[in-house]
């Protein structure tokens, strides 16, 4: 059962643990975070502060021993009271303060009552009061809720405490008000009104109850990781980070006792369409893993258990392993293979699991042996769940004392224990770190299309150093998201595929795994405008599309900002000059020390091809008719006579030059008389003999002074400021913009090195396959970089292993 909320848009449920809660910074960290996620009416889960219920454990433990019991006393009491006003302002902090001393007090008629759960759940307590009253000093309407409230479980001696949704639900609804709802995570009541607590990592588990009972649309689980890796990092260098895990592969590896899923928290989303999201309290700009139903990703993962035994079933055993760690709420998993007649359990949980049993009249046998477990949880993909020759080898040299298997997990128990090194090994060896870099492309028109037919030949060129993998391809109409797209079908897979949606697109880039590439083969503005929202999922980005990288100068150094700080490549070299490697020469140079004082040069093929073609012996306007007619213009080819586009260019080179320009700052004198750019073509055809006398005008003066037009783009560097000029010009013959070819574009660069001699590129500027080239030169540029950073990688865990190897 769940609330319903009609009048207001669907709810998210965050929650923090206690190392999110630990110091005054912290707390004020939490409360930037959840007024940063403009998520509307908002639940929020917290665990105690730092390591509040362990102090709290000792207390309980002391309370034979006065002595030690006041001294714990005091110290929890200053410790709890300090982080209350470091937190709080005044007027709050009393308010706050005044409650934790009532519930201090307690402690002791707590005790003498054997009231444990209570005492221990003061630590929610006060984080839930602190949160919410420092919530409210910022402004925002907040209110501190006990979740024993509300939350009702009914305990089975079989199953555990199982939620009472309907009267959970119904005891929640009157609570609720606008604003942040801050609830108590770990704690709850029986149908008897007796506090009980919800166990290991309880606090989550309240977190999806809550996201459950709220129809929250989504729930965050806010940690020190912003991933689910594919084992562990601290043990396993090259540990893959996956920012999408299927549904179905969360539940075992939950199963298994992952450190950040567990089978309890994941139990009231199994029929609720809520998402599960783990994220970073310390990093918030990472997009964190998804647990989601829709994924298309293949993931897979080693994960390890230390010290457990296996426990041997009678055949008239009925009970399930699940059963019995929903009831003893710690991880007690059925041997992959095994018909639920053999478990594994750490050696810590074997006496409860035994008590248990036995309350069942169930007598298991249990291994004299201890063992290290290692279990495989297979990708969705059958062809990749078969070991690999190399792990088969490794496996028989390794020699483990048991191995189960089925479809879905292998699991071997090994004794002795591995080391850091050879599980790091292993890893290796079930997942293969060839690198791969995911690309989505956006935009199919002619140049997007020969891009894509270029592709296939690229992903031969780089085979055996990087998976070149097209994850995505979409356009205005259509989107297909799937990491398995045929390069040479992707035309069929784009027929079948669903509208576009950006969300989706957000949705999709936030799962795919690192490095992903975004290219923007569009001309859409608006899509550009998006950029930093594509960044902020991590992807880096090739634009093709002019739009972004002359947008207004704040928008464009949001967009620089975003970029560094998810430390991404913006790679957009086909901006000018389409194939002609200009701005790769502007950054080589000024990387290497150079200065660059002029750039100066024709910009336009369409303007080039006219004025090279343009000889006086015809009207202009018919140069520009047949240009229209060789599809050498724009659609209204007053865009290209406009000099827009010339200085979009100009711009985008003065920002490689780190100058702080926006496009009014570029003088613009365009090739059409004033007036012209107005009402529709015909309304300029009639008016056409303006352009033609103008351009007559000039061509005569230039041909006397033995000269030739140009439509020029000039920057020049000076110590007084930038200056910027798009402008038509009479130039010399002996001029480097002179002696082109029609169509061409140029570029006439001097720097401190190339003064007297300026340095000069010249090159087709426009067309489908140069263009398609220069993307695809982008491309290798960001390839050769994951390739480098997978050896770099390589070599950390190297001299890891190795120095694993050593303290071994």
């Amino acid at each position: 059962m769940s609330l319903e909320f009609t009048h207001k848009s669907k709810r998210v449920v965050h929650k923090f643990g206690g190392s999110s809660l630990a110091t005054a910074e912290r707390f004020h960290a939490v409360a930037d975070i959840l007024l940063a996620q403009n998520d509307g009416p908002a639940g929020v889960v917290v665990s105690a502060p730092g390591d509040t219920t362990d102090h709290l454990l000792a207390l309980i433990d002391a309370k034979a021993d006065h002595a030690a019991f006041d001294a714990q006393w005091q110290q929890l009491a200053a410790q709890l009271r300090l982080l209350v006003s470091r937190t709080l302002q005044p007027a709050s902090s009393v308010e706050v303060t005044n409650l934790l001393n009532h519930w201090l007090a307690d402690i002791p008629a707590r005790l003498q009552q054997a009231q444990y759960n209570d005492i221990l759940a003061i630590g929610e307590r006060l984080s839930s009061q602190l949160l919410a009253a420092l919530l409210r000093d910022r402004g925002v309407a907040a209110q501190a809720i006990d979740a024993r409230e509300f939350l009702r479980l009914k305990v089975q001696p079989t199953d555990g405490a199982q939620v009472d949704w309907q009267q959970s639900a119904a005891l929640l609804k009157p609570l609720l008000s606008d604003g942040f709802q801050v609830v108590t995570g770990f704690i709850a009541r029986d149908q008897q009104g007796q506090s009980i607590t919800l166990g290991r990592n309880g606090s989550d588990y309240s977190a999806t109850i809550l996201g459950r009972l709220l129809d929250a649309q989504a729930v965050h689980i806010w940690t020190d990781v912003d991933a689910i890796y594919s084992a562990d990092p601290r043990k396993v260098p090259s540990a893959r980070a996956y920012r999408q895990v299927p549904w179905e592969l969360a539940i075992r590896l939950a199963e298994l006792g992952n450190p950040v899923l567990h089978a309890k928290t994941l139990n009231p989303l199994k029929e609720h369409p809520a998402e599960l999201v783990v994220r970073s309290s310390y990093e918030p700009d990472q997009p964190g893993c998804r647990v989601s139903r829709q994924s298309a990703i293949e993931v897979q993962f080693v994960t390890d258990v230390a010290d457990v035994v296996l426990v041997t079933l009678p055949a008239t055993n009925s009970i399930a392993a699940a059963q019995a760690a929903n009831a003893l709420q710690f991880s007690v998993y059925e041997a992959p293979g095994a018909q639920g007649k053999q478990w594994i359990v750490a050696q810590k949980n074997l006496d409860a699991l035994l008590h248990f049993l036995g309350s069942q009249q169930v007598y298991p046998r249990v291994s004299s042996e201890h063992f290290y477990a290692v279990a495989w949880v297979k990708p969705a993909a059958r062809q990749q769940r078969q070991l690999s020759l190399q792990a088969s080898h490794w496996l028989e040299r390794q020699q483990p004392v048991y191995s189960f298997q089925d479809e879905d997990v292998a699991l071997w128990l090994f004794a002795p224990a591995l080391t850091a090194a050879e599980l790091t090994e292993f890893h290796q060896l079930l997942l293969p770190t060839t690198v791969r870099l995911n690309i989505v492309v956006a935009g199919t028109g002619n140049v997007g299309s020969e891009f894509l037919a270029l592709l296939a030949k690229q992903q031969q060129a780089y085979a055996g150093q990087i998976e070149l993998r097209l994850a995505g391809v979409f356009n205005s109409r259509k989107a297909c998201f799937s990491d398995q797209i045929d390069v040479h079908q992707w035309q069929e897979a784009l027929e079948q595929a669903p509208a576009y949606q950006k969300q989706d697109l957000l949705d999709y880039l936030n799962g795919l795994p690192d490095p992903k590439v975004l290219v923007d083969i569009t001309p859409s503005r608006a899509f550009a405008e998006d950029y930093v929202e594509f960044i902020q999922t991590g992807c880096h980005l090739i634009s093709a599309n002019k739009q972004g990288v002359t947008l207004p100068l704040a928008q464009y150094q949001a967009i620089t900002a975003a970029v560094a700080q998810q430390q991404v490549s913006w790679l957009s070299n086909t901006t000018v000059g389409a194939g002609l490697p200009v701005q790769r020469i502007l950054q080589e140079l000024q990387g290497s020390g150079d200065t660059v004082h002029q750039i100066s040069g024709i910009f336009s093929g369409t303007l080039s091809w006219l004025l090279c073609s343009y000889d006086g012996s015809a009207p202009f306007s018919e140069f520009v008719l047949k240009a229209q007619a060789e599809g050498l213009t724009e659609p209204d080819p007053r865009d290209d006579l406009s000099g827009k586009d010339v200085q979009r260019k100009l711009l985008v080179l003065s920002r490689e030059l780190g100058l702080s320009l926006d496009i009014n700052d570029i003088s613009l004198t365009p090739l059409l008389p004033p007036g012209l750019d107005q009402g529709s073509w015909q309304d300029f055809w009639q008016q056409r003999q303006q352009l033609d006398d103008l351009l007559a005008d000039k061509f005569a003066t230039a041909k006397a002074a033995g000269q030739v037009l140009r439509y020029v783009a000039t920057l020049s560097v000076t110590p007084q400021g930038p200056k910027a000029f798009v402008e038509l010009l009479q130039v010399p013959q002996d001029h480097p913009l002179a002696a082109i070819k029609a169509c061409d574009n140029v570029f006439v660069i001097e720097t401190d090195w190339y003064q007297t001699n300026p340095l000069v590129l010249k090159g087709p500027g426009a067309g489908r396959a140069v263009t398609a080239g220069g993307i695809h030169a982008d491309l290798a540029i960001l390839a050769r970089q994951q390739i480098a950073a997978a050896k770099a990688a390589r070599h950390s865990q190297a001299q890891a292993a190795a120095w694993a190897n050593q303290r071994a």
